[in-house]
Protein backbone atom coordinates (compact mmCIF):
# COMPACT_ATOMS: atom_id res chain seq x y z
CA UNK A 1 0.00 0.00 0.00
CA UNK A 2 1.56 3.32 -0.82
CA UNK A 3 0.51 4.96 2.58
CA UNK A 4 1.86 2.33 4.25
CA UNK A 5 5.18 2.52 2.77
CA UNK A 6 6.62 -1.16 4.18
CA UNK A 7 4.01 -4.00 3.93
CA UNK A 8 3.18 -5.12 7.20
CA UNK A 9 0.90 -8.02 7.71
CA UNK A 10 -2.31 -7.16 9.16
CA UNK A 11 -2.61 -3.35 8.02
CA UNK A 12 -5.48 -4.39 6.86
CA UNK A 13 -8.88 -2.78 4.75
CA UNK A 14 -9.64 -0.41 7.37
CA UNK A 15 -7.20 2.03 6.24
CA UNK A 16 -7.02 0.30 2.25
CA UNK A 17 -7.12 3.33 0.26
CA UNK A 18 -6.62 4.18 -3.59
CA UNK A 19 -3.75 6.29 -4.33
CA UNK A 20 -5.17 9.77 -4.24
CA UNK A 21 -4.99 12.26 -7.52
CA UNK A 22 -0.90 13.65 -7.16
CA UNK A 23 -0.12 16.93 -7.82
CA UNK A 24 3.00 18.60 -8.37
CA UNK A 25 2.15 21.11 -5.16
CA UNK A 26 1.49 18.19 -3.12
CA UNK A 27 3.56 18.18 0.62
CA UNK A 28 1.79 16.08 3.31
CA UNK A 29 3.31 17.61 6.88
CA UNK A 30 2.06 16.79 10.15
CA UNK A 31 1.26 21.06 10.50
CA UNK A 32 -1.23 21.09 13.19
CA UNK A 33 -2.04 17.78 13.40
CA UNK A 34 1.64 16.56 14.86
CA UNK A 35 0.34 18.25 18.68
CA UNK A 36 -3.00 16.54 18.28
CA UNK A 37 -2.31 13.09 17.02
CA UNK A 38 1.68 12.94 17.74
CA UNK A 39 1.78 9.01 17.61
CA UNK A 40 -0.02 6.19 14.92
CA UNK A 41 -3.56 6.42 15.11
CA UNK A 42 -5.59 3.54 16.06
CA UNK A 43 -8.97 2.42 13.70
CA UNK A 44 -11.94 3.80 16.11
CA UNK A 45 -9.99 7.11 16.39
CA UNK A 46 -9.36 7.17 12.70
CA UNK A 47 -12.80 6.48 11.66
CA UNK A 48 -14.78 8.32 15.15
CA UNK A 49 -13.04 12.03 14.19
CA UNK A 50 -14.05 12.48 10.09
CA UNK A 51 -17.53 10.96 11.26
CA UNK A 52 -18.36 12.86 14.11
CA UNK A 53 -16.71 16.74 13.06
CA UNK A 54 -16.83 16.34 9.18
CA UNK A 55 -19.97 14.11 7.66
CA UNK A 56 -22.05 14.59 10.57
CA UNK A 57 -23.84 11.23 10.31
CA UNK A 58 -22.36 7.48 9.61
CA UNK A 59 -21.48 6.77 6.45
CA UNK A 60 -23.17 4.75 3.85
CA UNK A 61 -21.59 1.58 2.61
CA UNK A 62 -20.28 2.53 -0.23
CA UNK A 63 -18.68 5.18 1.35
CA UNK A 64 -16.69 3.17 3.45
CA UNK A 65 -15.61 0.63 1.01
CA UNK A 66 -11.87 0.71 -0.63
CA UNK A 67 -12.96 2.25 -3.69
CA UNK A 68 -14.39 5.49 -2.03
CA UNK A 69 -12.17 8.51 -2.47
CA UNK A 70 -10.33 9.74 0.56
CA UNK A 71 -10.45 13.40 2.11
CA UNK A 72 -8.40 15.59 -0.49
CA UNK A 73 -6.13 16.82 2.41
CA UNK A 74 -5.61 14.30 4.66
CA UNK A 75 -3.92 10.53 4.79
CA UNK A 76 -2.13 7.56 6.62
CA UNK A 77 1.23 7.64 6.33
CA UNK A 78 3.47 5.20 8.62
CA UNK A 79 0.51 5.16 10.40
CA UNK A 80 0.01 8.73 11.14
CA UNK A 81 -2.24 11.46 10.13
CA UNK A 82 -0.99 13.97 7.55
CA UNK A 83 -2.19 16.90 5.97
CA UNK A 84 -1.61 18.24 2.55
CA UNK A 85 0.11 21.10 3.64
CA UNK A 86 0.88 22.22 -0.17
CA UNK A 87 -3.11 22.06 -1.21
CA UNK A 88 -4.11 24.57 1.78
CA UNK A 89 -1.75 26.51 0.74
CA UNK A 90 -2.36 26.52 -3.14
CA UNK A 91 -5.94 27.33 -2.40
CA UNK A 92 -4.48 29.99 -0.15
CA UNK A 93 -2.87 31.03 -3.30
CA UNK A 94 -5.71 30.33 -5.53
CA UNK A 95 -7.99 32.97 -3.16
CA UNK A 96 -5.81 35.72 -3.10
CA UNK A 97 -5.01 34.48 0.47
CA UNK A 98 -1.15 35.55 1.61
CA UNK A 99 0.75 32.79 2.42
CA UNK A 100 2.41 34.86 5.66
CA UNK A 101 -1.39 33.81 7.51
CA UNK A 102 -1.01 30.82 7.18
CA UNK A 103 2.42 30.10 8.21
CA UNK A 104 2.48 32.13 11.36
CA UNK A 105 -0.81 30.80 12.46
CA UNK A 106 -0.94 27.54 11.24
CA UNK A 107 2.24 26.69 11.36
CA UNK A 108 3.01 26.06 7.82
CA UNK A 109 6.59 26.06 6.71
CA UNK A 110 7.29 25.27 3.19
CA UNK A 111 10.26 23.29 3.55
CA UNK A 112 12.27 26.14 1.72
CA UNK A 113 9.90 25.47 -1.65
CA UNK A 114 8.39 28.67 -1.32
CA UNK A 115 8.61 32.13 0.16
CA UNK A 116 5.93 33.72 2.42
CA UNK A 117 3.67 36.15 0.57
CA UNK A 118 2.45 39.21 2.51
CA UNK A 119 0.33 40.56 -0.09
CA UNK A 120 -3.53 40.10 -0.17
CA UNK A 121 -5.13 39.58 -3.90
CA UNK A 122 -8.58 40.53 -3.57
CA UNK A 123 -9.07 40.47 -7.42
CA UNK A 124 -7.45 36.89 -7.41
CA UNK A 125 -10.34 36.40 -4.75
CA UNK A 126 -12.95 38.00 -6.17
CA UNK A 127 -12.20 35.68 -9.87
CA UNK A 128 -12.86 32.76 -7.79
CA UNK A 129 -15.70 33.15 -6.50
CA UNK A 130 -18.21 32.27 -9.01
CA UNK A 131 -16.15 28.93 -9.27
CA UNK A 132 -15.83 28.21 -5.43
CA UNK A 133 -19.80 28.90 -5.41
CA UNK A 134 -20.17 26.36 -8.18
CA UNK A 135 -17.44 23.89 -6.75
CA UNK A 136 -20.15 23.98 -3.34
CA UNK A 137 -23.34 23.56 -4.31
CA UNK A 138 -22.04 20.13 -6.38
CA UNK A 139 -20.64 18.53 -3.36
CA UNK A 140 -24.16 19.48 -1.62
CA UNK A 141 -25.85 17.71 -3.72
CA UNK A 142 -23.31 14.88 -4.39
CA UNK A 143 -24.35 14.13 -0.35
CA UNK A 144 -26.14 10.69 -0.64
CA UNK A 145 -29.69 10.65 0.47
CA UNK A 146 -30.11 8.99 3.71
CA UNK A 147 -33.63 8.36 5.80
CA UNK A 148 -34.81 10.54 7.89
CA UNK A 149 -34.77 10.36 11.42
CA UNK A 150 -36.43 11.37 14.50
CA UNK A 151 -33.26 13.98 15.80
CA UNK A 152 -33.20 16.25 18.94
CA UNK A 153 -32.53 19.79 18.56
CA UNK A 154 -28.98 20.86 18.99
CA UNK A 155 -28.61 24.17 19.40
CA UNK A 156 -26.56 26.79 17.20
CA UNK A 157 -24.34 27.99 20.26
CA UNK A 158 -20.93 28.82 20.42
CA UNK A 159 -18.32 29.73 23.22
CA UNK A 160 -19.10 29.95 26.80
CA UNK A 161 -22.93 28.52 25.86
CA UNK A 162 -21.67 25.68 23.95
CA UNK A 163 -19.30 25.04 26.70
CA UNK A 164 -22.57 24.82 29.21
CA UNK A 165 -24.70 22.75 26.53
CA UNK A 166 -21.53 20.27 26.68
CA UNK A 167 -21.28 20.51 30.44
CA UNK A 168 -24.56 19.62 30.56
CA UNK A 169 -24.39 16.82 28.21
CA UNK A 170 -21.91 14.88 29.93
CA UNK A 171 -23.64 15.11 33.16
CA UNK A 172 -26.57 13.14 31.82
CA UNK A 173 -24.39 10.76 30.26
CA UNK A 174 -23.32 9.72 33.88
CA UNK A 175 -26.27 9.80 35.18
CA UNK A 176 -27.29 7.21 33.25
CA UNK A 177 -26.82 3.33 34.29
CA UNK A 178 -25.19 1.98 30.92
CA UNK A 179 -25.96 -2.11 32.66
CA UNK A 180 -29.44 -1.34 32.08
CA UNK A 181 -28.97 -1.21 28.46
CA UNK A 182 -28.05 -4.05 26.00
CA UNK A 183 -25.63 -3.88 23.07
CA UNK A 184 -27.55 -2.41 20.17
CA UNK A 185 -29.77 -0.47 23.16
CA UNK A 186 -26.66 1.32 24.24
CA UNK A 187 -25.40 1.77 21.00
CA UNK A 188 -28.56 3.28 19.06
CA UNK A 189 -29.35 5.68 22.45
CA UNK A 190 -26.02 7.61 22.20
CA UNK A 191 -23.82 7.38 19.23
CA UNK A 192 -26.55 8.79 16.54
CA UNK A 193 -27.20 11.88 19.21
CA UNK A 194 -23.50 11.85 19.71
CA UNK A 195 -22.88 12.12 15.90
CA UNK A 196 -25.99 14.73 15.67
CA UNK A 197 -24.16 17.16 18.41
CA UNK A 198 -21.10 17.23 16.76
CA UNK A 199 -22.60 19.28 14.70
CA UNK A 200 -22.55 22.02 16.88
CA UNK A 201 -19.27 21.28 18.45
CA UNK A 202 -17.95 22.41 14.56
CA UNK A 203 -18.24 25.80 15.61
CA UNK A 204 -14.87 25.68 17.46
CA UNK A 205 -13.27 25.57 14.00
CA UNK A 206 -14.82 28.70 13.12
CA UNK A 207 -13.48 29.99 15.82
CA UNK A 208 -9.85 28.78 15.60
CA UNK A 209 -9.90 30.48 12.24
CA UNK A 210 -11.56 33.95 13.73
CA UNK A 211 -8.58 34.20 16.23
CA UNK A 212 -6.16 33.00 13.30
CA UNK A 213 -7.55 36.23 11.81
CA UNK A 214 -7.40 38.31 14.69
CA UNK A 215 -4.22 37.41 15.54
CA UNK A 216 -2.85 38.06 12.13
CA UNK A 217 -4.13 41.55 11.68
CA UNK A 218 -3.19 42.78 15.29
CA UNK A 219 0.56 41.31 14.48
CA UNK A 220 0.33 43.16 10.87
CA UNK A 221 -0.66 46.66 12.57
CA UNK A 222 1.90 46.43 15.60
CA UNK A 223 5.02 45.78 13.40
CA UNK A 224 4.12 48.05 10.62
CA UNK A 225 3.40 50.81 13.25
CA UNK A 226 6.16 50.77 15.60
CA UNK A 227 8.66 49.35 13.42
CA UNK A 228 9.09 46.23 16.02
CA UNK A 229 8.44 42.60 15.00
CA UNK A 230 7.28 40.09 17.80
CA UNK A 231 5.64 42.19 19.82
CA UNK A 232 2.03 41.10 19.48
CA UNK A 233 2.68 37.42 21.03
CA UNK A 234 3.73 39.34 23.94
CA UNK A 235 0.10 41.29 23.92
CA UNK A 236 -1.56 37.72 24.27
CA UNK A 237 -0.02 36.25 26.72
CA UNK A 238 -0.52 35.20 30.48
CA UNK A 239 -4.55 35.29 29.52
CA UNK A 240 -6.83 34.81 32.63
CA UNK A 241 -9.75 32.28 32.01
CA UNK A 242 -7.44 30.01 29.76
CA UNK A 243 -8.57 26.64 30.92
CA UNK A 244 -5.45 24.72 30.69
CA UNK A 245 -3.27 26.79 32.10
CA UNK A 246 -4.94 26.05 35.30
CA UNK A 247 -3.88 22.60 35.42
CA UNK A 248 0.07 23.97 36.61
CA UNK A 249 -1.65 25.86 39.05
CA UNK A 250 -3.73 23.18 40.29
CA UNK A 251 -0.99 19.96 40.47
CA UNK A 252 1.50 22.68 42.18
CA UNK A 253 -0.65 23.68 44.92
CA UNK A 254 -1.59 19.83 45.32
CA UNK A 255 2.42 19.50 45.74
CA UNK A 256 2.62 22.21 48.44
CA UNK A 257 -0.52 20.58 50.22
CA UNK A 258 1.75 17.80 50.32
CA UNK A 259 4.21 19.36 51.22
CA UNK A 260 2.65 21.04 54.24
CA UNK A 261 1.86 17.67 55.26
CA UNK A 262 5.09 16.05 55.05
CA UNK A 263 3.64 13.41 53.13
CA UNK A 264 5.41 14.53 49.85
CA UNK A 265 7.65 11.41 50.34
CA UNK A 266 5.22 8.80 49.83
CA UNK A 267 4.98 10.09 46.54
CA UNK A 268 8.17 10.42 45.45
CA UNK A 269 9.70 7.02 47.51
CA UNK A 270 6.66 4.49 45.61
CA UNK A 271 5.14 3.92 42.45
CA UNK A 272 2.06 6.45 41.52
CA UNK A 273 -0.27 3.52 41.88
CA UNK A 274 0.88 2.09 45.23
CA UNK A 275 1.62 5.84 46.63
CA UNK A 276 -1.98 6.72 45.61
CA UNK A 277 -3.26 3.52 47.77
CA UNK A 278 -1.07 4.61 50.59
CA UNK A 279 -2.27 8.27 50.77
CA UNK A 280 -6.13 7.59 50.59
CA UNK A 281 -5.45 5.08 53.96
CA UNK A 282 -3.74 7.92 55.60
CA UNK A 283 -6.06 10.67 57.91
CA UNK A 284 -3.37 13.62 57.30
CA UNK A 285 -3.76 13.30 53.70
CA UNK A 286 -7.43 14.04 53.58
CA UNK A 287 -6.59 17.53 52.47
CA UNK A 288 -4.88 16.29 49.68
CA UNK A 289 -7.41 13.92 48.75
CA UNK A 290 -10.10 16.69 48.81
CA UNK A 291 -8.12 18.43 46.34
CA UNK A 292 -7.17 15.74 44.05
CA UNK A 293 -11.15 15.03 43.70
CA UNK A 294 -12.01 18.58 42.84
CA UNK A 295 -9.18 18.03 40.11
CA UNK A 296 -10.34 15.27 39.13
CA UNK A 297 -14.44 16.46 38.81
CA UNK A 298 -12.79 19.44 36.84
CA UNK A 299 -10.02 17.96 34.74
CA UNK A 300 -10.60 14.13 34.65
CA UNK A 301 -11.82 14.30 30.98
CA UNK A 302 -7.88 15.02 30.11
CA UNK A 303 -4.84 12.50 29.46
CA UNK A 304 -1.66 13.16 27.26
CA UNK A 305 -2.93 12.65 23.37
CA UNK A 306 -6.77 12.52 24.62
CA UNK A 307 -7.38 12.89 20.74
CA UNK A 308 -6.33 9.20 20.58
CA UNK A 309 -10.09 7.59 22.34
CA UNK A 310 -7.13 4.52 23.84
CA UNK A 311 -5.84 6.50 26.05
CA UNK A 312 -7.20 6.44 29.47
CA UNK A 313 -8.30 9.82 31.01
CA UNK A 314 -7.37 10.98 34.43
CA UNK A 315 -10.92 10.62 36.00
CA UNK A 316 -9.89 6.37 34.95
CA UNK A 317 -6.34 6.53 36.09
CA UNK A 318 -5.91 8.97 38.32
CA UNK A 319 -2.20 7.99 39.33
CA UNK A 320 -0.99 9.75 35.94
CA UNK A 321 -1.67 12.59 38.17
CA UNK A 322 0.50 11.43 41.26
CA UNK A 323 3.03 11.53 38.46
CA UNK A 324 3.20 14.42 37.46
CA UNK A 325 2.37 15.57 41.12
CA UNK A 326 5.86 13.97 41.84
CA UNK A 327 7.52 16.04 39.29
CA UNK A 328 6.34 19.61 40.79
CA UNK A 329 7.81 18.01 43.99
CA UNK A 330 11.29 17.98 43.00
CA UNK A 331 10.92 21.68 41.54
CA UNK A 332 11.61 24.52 44.00
CA UNK A 333 9.99 27.67 44.83
CA UNK A 334 11.80 30.07 42.37
CA UNK A 335 9.62 27.82 39.42
CA UNK A 336 6.18 28.72 41.02
CA UNK A 337 3.75 29.30 38.36
CA UNK A 338 1.53 31.37 40.30
CA UNK A 339 4.85 33.52 40.20
CA UNK A 340 5.55 33.13 36.74
CA UNK A 341 1.77 34.24 35.47
CA UNK A 342 1.94 37.49 37.62
CA UNK A 343 5.05 38.44 36.08
CA UNK A 344 4.02 37.97 32.53
CA UNK A 345 0.81 39.43 33.33
CA UNK A 346 2.96 42.95 34.18
CA UNK A 347 4.88 42.48 30.61
CA UNK A 348 1.68 42.26 29.27
CA UNK A 349 0.21 45.60 30.43
CA UNK A 350 3.06 47.15 30.20
CA UNK A 351 3.84 46.23 26.57
CA UNK A 352 0.21 47.63 26.12
CA UNK A 353 0.61 51.07 27.47
CA UNK A 354 3.88 51.40 25.70
CA UNK A 355 2.56 50.79 22.70
CA UNK A 356 -0.55 52.97 23.32
CA UNK A 357 1.22 55.30 24.02
CA UNK A 358 3.55 55.69 20.58
CA UNK A 359 -0.25 55.98 18.20
CA UNK A 360 -2.08 58.54 17.44
CA UNK A 361 -5.73 58.65 18.67
CA UNK A 362 -7.02 56.92 15.43
CA UNK A 363 -4.52 54.27 15.45
CA UNK A 364 -4.65 53.75 19.01
CA UNK A 365 -8.48 53.23 18.95
CA UNK A 366 -7.75 50.61 16.23
CA UNK A 367 -5.36 49.08 18.01
CA UNK A 368 -7.37 48.42 21.33
CA UNK A 369 -9.87 46.89 19.44
CA UNK A 370 -7.58 44.47 17.27
CA UNK A 371 -6.47 43.87 21.15
CA UNK A 372 -9.88 43.03 22.39
CA UNK A 373 -10.50 40.52 19.32
CA UNK A 374 -7.09 38.78 19.85
CA UNK A 375 -7.15 37.92 22.87
CA UNK A 376 -10.65 37.25 23.13
CA UNK A 377 -10.59 35.00 20.10
CA UNK A 378 -7.01 33.51 21.32
CA UNK A 379 -8.58 32.42 24.68
CA UNK A 380 -11.79 30.69 23.31
CA UNK A 381 -9.94 28.96 20.83
CA UNK A 382 -7.77 27.20 23.26
CA UNK A 383 -10.60 26.48 25.71
CA UNK A 384 -12.37 25.17 22.72
CA UNK A 385 -9.72 22.47 22.61
CA UNK A 386 -10.87 21.22 26.38
CA UNK A 387 -14.26 21.04 25.68
CA UNK A 388 -13.82 18.74 22.41
CA UNK A 389 -11.82 16.34 25.05
CA UNK A 390 -14.65 16.56 27.15
CA UNK A 391 -17.39 16.17 24.54
CA UNK A 392 -15.43 12.87 23.26
CA UNK A 393 -15.09 11.79 26.78
CA UNK A 394 -18.54 10.03 27.12
CA UNK A 395 -17.62 7.84 23.79
CA UNK A 396 -14.54 6.53 24.86
CA UNK A 397 -16.94 5.47 28.40
CA UNK A 398 -19.40 3.54 26.31
CA UNK A 399 -16.32 2.10 24.02
CA UNK A 400 -14.68 1.05 27.35
CA UNK A 401 -18.18 -0.49 28.46
CA UNK A 402 -18.78 -2.29 24.93
CA UNK A 403 -14.83 -3.87 25.37
CA UNK A 404 -15.15 -5.29 28.36
CA UNK A 405 -18.52 -7.16 27.42
CA UNK A 406 -17.23 -8.27 24.40
CA UNK A 407 -13.90 -9.55 26.38
CA UNK A 408 -15.61 -11.31 28.88
CA UNK A 409 -18.28 -12.85 25.63
CA UNK A 410 -14.77 -13.75 24.65
CA UNK A 411 -15.05 -11.59 20.88
CA UNK A 412 -11.77 -9.50 21.43
CA UNK A 413 -9.12 -11.04 24.20
CA UNK A 414 -8.90 -7.40 26.33
CA UNK A 415 -11.01 -4.47 26.37
CA UNK A 416 -9.06 -2.02 24.78
CA UNK A 417 -9.03 -4.46 21.96
CA UNK A 418 -12.31 -2.57 21.04
CA UNK A 419 -10.18 0.48 19.55
CA UNK A 420 -8.47 -1.51 16.82
CA UNK A 421 -11.74 -1.92 15.31
CA UNK A 422 -13.48 0.93 13.22
CA UNK A 423 -16.53 3.16 14.20
CA UNK A 424 -18.26 1.26 11.23
CA UNK A 425 -17.52 -2.37 11.84
CA UNK A 426 -19.00 -1.75 15.59
CA UNK A 427 -22.11 0.28 13.81
CA UNK A 428 -22.38 -2.90 11.49
CA UNK A 429 -22.32 -5.38 14.39
CA UNK A 430 -25.50 -3.47 16.17
CA UNK A 431 -26.99 -3.31 12.89
CA UNK A 432 -27.31 -7.17 12.56
CA UNK A 433 -30.37 -8.27 13.77
CA UNK A 434 -30.59 -11.76 13.35
CA UNK A 435 -26.88 -12.75 14.85
CA UNK A 436 -26.27 -12.53 18.44
CA UNK A 437 -22.35 -12.88 17.66
CA UNK A 438 -20.24 -10.66 15.02
CA UNK A 439 -20.23 -12.67 11.57
CA UNK A 440 -16.22 -12.65 12.02
CA UNK A 441 -13.54 -13.10 14.10
CA UNK A 442 -12.61 -9.96 16.01
CA UNK A 443 -9.94 -11.28 17.69
CA UNK A 444 -8.28 -12.25 14.24
CA UNK A 445 -8.90 -8.49 13.03
CA UNK A 446 -7.43 -7.34 16.00
CA UNK A 447 -4.30 -9.24 16.86
CA UNK A 448 -3.50 -8.50 12.83
CA UNK A 449 -4.34 -3.93 13.13
CA UNK A 450 -2.12 -4.65 16.84
CA UNK A 451 0.81 -5.87 15.05
CA UNK A 452 1.02 -3.23 12.49
CA UNK A 453 -0.21 -0.37 15.21
CA UNK A 454 3.15 -1.49 17.33
CA UNK A 455 5.28 -1.68 14.46
CA UNK A 456 4.48 1.95 13.16
CA UNK A 457 5.41 2.85 17.03
CA UNK A 458 8.93 1.51 16.33
CA UNK A 459 9.50 3.74 13.26
CA UNK A 460 10.23 7.33 13.05
CA UNK A 461 7.88 8.64 10.68
CA UNK A 462 9.24 12.28 7.96
CA UNK A 463 8.05 15.28 8.99
CA UNK A 464 7.25 15.96 5.42
CA UNK A 465 6.54 14.08 1.64
CA UNK A 466 6.33 15.15 -1.28
CA UNK A 467 4.11 14.31 -4.29
CA UNK A 468 3.91 10.83 -4.10
CA UNK A 469 4.83 10.10 -0.29
CA UNK A 470 8.19 10.65 -1.24
CA UNK A 471 10.04 11.63 1.82
CA UNK A 472 11.70 15.19 2.12
CA UNK A 473 14.70 16.06 4.12
CA UNK A 474 14.60 18.15 7.05
CA UNK A 475 16.03 21.45 6.48
CA UNK A 476 19.90 21.55 7.87
CA UNK A 477 20.58 24.10 10.15
CA UNK A 478 21.66 27.95 9.42
CA UNK A 479 25.28 28.25 10.21
CA UNK A 480 24.74 27.53 14.49
CA UNK A 481 21.29 28.00 14.73
CA UNK A 482 17.79 26.41 13.72
CA UNK A 483 14.83 28.59 12.65
CA UNK A 484 11.11 28.22 13.83
CA UNK A 485 8.75 30.67 14.49
CA UNK A 486 8.84 33.32 17.60
CA UNK A 487 5.94 31.59 20.12
CA UNK A 488 6.87 33.44 23.56
CA UNK A 489 9.28 35.72 24.09
CA UNK A 490 12.29 35.38 26.19
CA UNK A 491 16.03 34.07 25.78
CA UNK A 492 17.09 30.95 27.83
CA UNK A 493 19.99 28.61 27.65
CA UNK A 494 19.68 25.38 29.31
CA UNK A 495 19.88 21.77 28.94
CA UNK A 496 18.07 20.01 26.07
CA UNK A 497 16.16 17.30 26.94
CA UNK A 498 14.46 14.87 23.93
CA UNK A 499 11.39 14.09 24.80
CA UNK A 500 9.23 11.74 22.55
CA UNK A 501 6.04 11.15 24.76
CA UNK A 502 4.91 12.53 27.91
CA UNK A 503 5.68 8.98 29.35
CA UNK A 504 9.44 10.21 29.61
CA UNK A 505 8.52 13.31 30.99
CA UNK A 506 10.02 12.35 34.21
CA UNK A 507 13.68 12.36 32.85
CA UNK A 508 13.09 16.52 32.72
CA UNK A 509 14.86 17.82 35.70
CA UNK A 510 14.18 21.53 36.54
CA UNK A 511 15.19 24.25 34.31
CA UNK A 512 15.64 22.15 31.38
CA UNK A 513 14.66 23.12 28.07
CA UNK A 514 11.42 20.60 26.41
CA UNK A 515 12.04 19.52 22.84
CA UNK A 516 9.86 17.76 21.46
CA UNK A 517 7.35 17.16 18.10
CA UNK A 518 4.61 19.04 19.32
CA UNK A 519 2.14 19.64 22.46
CA UNK A 520 -1.63 18.90 23.49
CA UNK A 521 -3.07 19.91 26.31
CA UNK A 522 -2.01 16.85 27.62
CA UNK A 523 1.48 18.14 28.23
CA UNK A 524 0.47 21.37 29.87
CA UNK A 525 1.74 20.09 33.78
CA UNK A 526 5.31 19.73 32.73
CA UNK A 527 5.34 23.25 31.13
CA UNK A 528 5.88 24.57 34.68
CA UNK A 529 9.21 22.86 35.28
CA UNK A 530 10.91 23.61 32.23
CA UNK A 531 12.91 27.05 31.26
CA UNK A 532 12.47 26.64 27.83
CA UNK A 533 10.22 25.24 24.64
CA UNK A 534 11.72 23.83 21.50
CA UNK A 535 8.55 22.11 19.00
CA UNK A 536 9.32 20.73 15.64
CA UNK A 537 5.12 21.39 14.89
CA UNK A 538 2.92 24.31 15.26
CA UNK A 539 1.85 27.66 14.64
CA UNK A 540 1.53 30.82 16.94
CA UNK A 541 -1.80 30.07 18.32
CA UNK A 542 -1.16 26.25 18.87
CA UNK A 543 -1.65 24.70 22.10
CA UNK A 544 2.19 24.92 22.78
CA UNK A 545 2.31 28.42 22.12
CA UNK A 546 -0.38 29.58 23.84
CA UNK A 547 0.79 27.78 27.32
CA UNK A 548 4.10 28.77 27.13
CA UNK A 549 3.31 32.31 26.77
CA UNK A 550 0.86 31.54 29.95
CA UNK A 551 3.84 30.08 31.77
CA UNK A 552 6.34 32.47 30.91
CA UNK A 553 8.35 29.83 28.65
CA UNK A 554 10.60 31.61 25.99
CA UNK A 555 9.31 28.87 23.12
CA UNK A 556 10.40 28.41 19.59
CA UNK A 557 7.89 26.14 17.63
CA UNK A 558 7.91 25.34 13.98
CA UNK A 559 11.56 23.60 13.80
CA UNK A 560 11.59 20.84 11.32
CA UNK A 561 14.22 18.66 12.39
CA UNK A 562 14.52 19.26 16.08
CA UNK A 563 14.37 15.97 17.64
CA UNK A 564 17.41 15.36 14.94
CA UNK A 565 19.48 17.96 14.84
CA UNK A 566 19.46 18.59 19.06
CA UNK A 567 21.15 16.18 21.18
CA UNK A 568 19.89 15.31 23.96
CA UNK A 569 21.72 17.00 26.75
CA UNK A 570 23.44 18.95 24.47
CA UNK A 571 23.15 22.95 26.03
CA UNK A 572 21.30 24.95 23.60
CA UNK A 573 19.91 28.58 24.03
CA UNK A 574 16.28 29.63 22.70
CA UNK A 575 15.58 33.05 21.34
CA UNK A 576 11.97 33.32 22.05
CA UNK A 577 11.52 36.48 20.24
CA UNK A 578 13.98 36.13 16.80
CA UNK A 579 12.50 32.27 16.52
CA UNK A 580 16.26 30.89 16.73
CA UNK A 581 17.89 27.93 18.06
CA UNK A 582 21.38 27.96 19.03
CA UNK A 583 23.19 25.13 18.78
CA UNK A 584 26.28 26.47 19.46
CA UNK A 585 25.80 28.53 22.21
CA UNK A 586 29.61 30.23 22.16
CA UNK A 587 28.19 31.59 18.50
CA UNK A 588 25.18 32.25 19.81
CA UNK A 589 25.79 36.15 21.20
CA UNK A 590 26.78 37.54 17.28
Amino acid sequence: MQYEELPVPGDDSWDQQPEPPTQPYDLWTRTNLGENFPDPITPLSATLWPTFFLLGRMPTKAERSADAPPLPKFQRFYGRVYVNEGVVIHSAVEAGIPTSFIDTTWGSSGRGLRKSDESFHFFRLLRRLPSMARIGMSQARQQPKTPKQKEQKVPNVSGEKLFMEVNQWVDQFQQQDMQRLDDRALWRRWIPLWIMRGKAMRSVFVTAVLAAVAFYFLDRRVSKWTGKQGQATVLVQALSGVYTAEVGLALWSMAQTLRASHLDDIVQSHPAVEALALLQERQEAQPFMAELQAFIQRHGYRCPNDAELHNPRWAEAPAQVIELIASYLRADESLSPIKAEHHRQQEREEMTAQIAAQLNPIRRRIFRWLLSQAQKRIRMRDNNRSYVAKYLYPMRLLLVELGRRWTERGWLASPDDIFFLTLYEIDDIMSESNAPEPGKDLATVVLARRAAFDYWHTITAPSALGPGGIPLPDPEPTGTFLQGLPASTGRVRGVARLIWNLSEASRLSTGDILVTQGTDPGWTPVFPLVSGLVLEVGGQLSHGAIVAREYGIPAVINVPGALHFIQDGQTIEVDGSSGRVYLDVAGSSS
